[in-house]
C-alpha cells in the first residue's frame, strides 16, 4: 500500500477526533448508541481525545517502522524534493532523541500511549478527586511537547524537507493541547457531569 494511503488513515483518525471537539459532534456521533456519554460535552471531549491520541500513537508507531527500515537500507517515503520521509527519519542525527537516545517514534509512542490512559481514566472517573490533576498533567505534558515539535521542525527548515508523517504526530499534539485546555475549562464549571449529577440526585 501506498505510504500516503496509509497516512491518510492515521489523519482520518485524528480529524474525526479533532471533529468530536467541536459542535458537529452530535452529527458525527458514532458511539452514542453503545456508549451514552458521549452525548454530553465532556464524553465528546474526552472520546474526541482518544481518538486523537490513538492516531498520533499509531503515527508514531508508523514513523519508528520506517526508522527500523531505513537502518536496514530501505526506502520507505523517498517522495519529491520537499515531501520526503527518509532524509529525515533516515539521519540518526535528526530522529533520535538527543537525551534518551531513542527513536523520536518510540518517544511519541509512549507519550500517545500516557495521554490515552489519561484521557480514558478523565472520561471513566469523571468526578475523581484525582481528575482535575489528571487533566493538568495532560496539559502539561503537551505543552511540554512543544519545544519537542519546534525542534523537529527546525530539522525540516535546516534540510529543506517536510516528513509528512512527522508533521501528522506534531498535529496531533497540538489537538490533544487544546482538548485538554478545553476539558480543564469544562471541569471547573457547571457543565462538567450534569448526567452524572443528576442520576446521583435521584438515589
Amino acid at each position: 500500500m501506498n505510504e500516503y494511503a496509509v497516512l491518510s488513515i492515521h489523519g482520518i483518525v485524528i480529524v474525526y477526533g479533532l471533529l468530536l471537539m467541536t459542535p458537529v459532534a452530535p452529527q458525527i456521533n458514532i458511539l452514542k448508541s453503545r456508549y451514552p456519554s458521549t452525548l454530553t460535552k465532556r464524553g465528546q471531549l474526552t472520546a474526541g481525545l482518544a481518538f486523537v491520541c490513538f492516531g498520533g500513537f499509531t503515527v508514531s508507531a508508523h514513523t519508528l517502522w520506517m526508522h527500523n527500515k531505513l537502518s536496514e537500507g530501505a526506502s520507505v517515503c523517498s517522495g519529491n524534493s520537499l515531501l520526503n520521509c527518509d532524509g529525515l527519519i533516515g539521519n540518526i542525527a535528526y530522529n533520535t532523541d538527543p537525551l534518551l537516545g531513542q527513536p523520536w517514534g518510540l518517544i511519541g509512542m509512549a507519550a500517545f500511549t500516557a495521554l490515552m490512559w489519561l484521557t480514558l481514566t478523565i472520561g471513566k472517573e469523571p468526578l475523581s478527586p484525582q481528575t482535575p490533576l489528571f487533566i493538568r498533567m495532560g496539559l502539561g505534558a503537551t505543552i511540554a511537547g512543544l519545544p519537542v515539535i519546534a525542534l523537529l521542525v527546525s530539522y525540516e527548515i535546516k534540510e529543506g524537507l517536510i516528513c509528512p508523517f512527522c508533521t501528522t504526530a506534531h498535529i496531533a499534539n497540538i489537538i490533544a493541547l487544546v482538548g485538554f485546555f478545553l476539558l480543564l475549562k469544562l471541569q471547573e464549571s457547571d457543565e462538567w457531569a450534569p448526567d452524572i449529577k443528576k442520576t446521583s440526585s435521584r438515589r
